[in-house]
């Protein structure tokens, strides 16, 4: 049901049925995917969990590429890799609430774009992702892909913020499962 510029979120709601939910792997963007599976949860919605990888980038060096760097295969297998630990986390997650997911790993250059771009192929009527809510010099020297995917995308963006206690936990969860936050 949508009202003006307000949107009523109801339980097996067509228009929610998919949630995006994208993760960097930081500790911030797993509290919020793990806040992410309780809303679904509310909503009877299915998640699908989101990881965007940069391109590979060929070193260019004077003296030739260095001995010990990777090549495009090993490093799409590496990224491949430990992209999935991550979304296995919020896969377990999810399946422990009960809620339906889905993943999609993409190499993109440009993550905000990224994310638009698979909330509109998966059919997701909801980008639920987190924000450190920098401001000011910060986030203008920094940029933010939140704010980045606000501007691009006409799907609704619930941004969460999660408090340094949600971000402990999930770090805990992420060095629990073997994984770096």
């Amino acid at each position: 049901m949508v009202s003006g510029k307000v949107v009523a979120f109801q339980r097996g709601g067509p228009r929610f049925g998919n949630i995006l939910v994208p993760t960097d792997g930081s500790g911030l963007s797993m509290a919020s995917a793990l806040k992410a599976v309780e809303f679904a949860k509310r909503l009877g919605a299915r998640i699908v969990a989101f990881h965007c990888i940069p391109p590979y980038q060929y070193p260019i060096y004077l003296g030739g590429i260095p001995f010990e760097y990777p090549s495009e295969a090993d490093y799409d297998q590496q990224c491949r890799a430990i992209a999935q630990r991550y979304l296995d986390l919020l896969v377990k997650a999810a399946g422990g609430h009960g809620v339906e997911v889905g993943t999609r790993i993409v190499f993109h250059g440009n993550a905000a774009q990224a994310i638009v771009e698979a909330a509109k192929e998966e059919n997701c009527g909801l980008v639920f992702m987190g924000s450190h809510g920098r401001g000011g010099w910060s986030s203008a020297f920094l940029g933010s892909v939140t704010h980045k995917a606000l501007t691009l995308t006409q799907v609704p963006i619930l941004v969460d913020r999660p408090s340094a206690g949600e971000i402990k936990h999930a770090q805990a969860m992420m060095e629990h499962g073997s994984i770096e936050p």
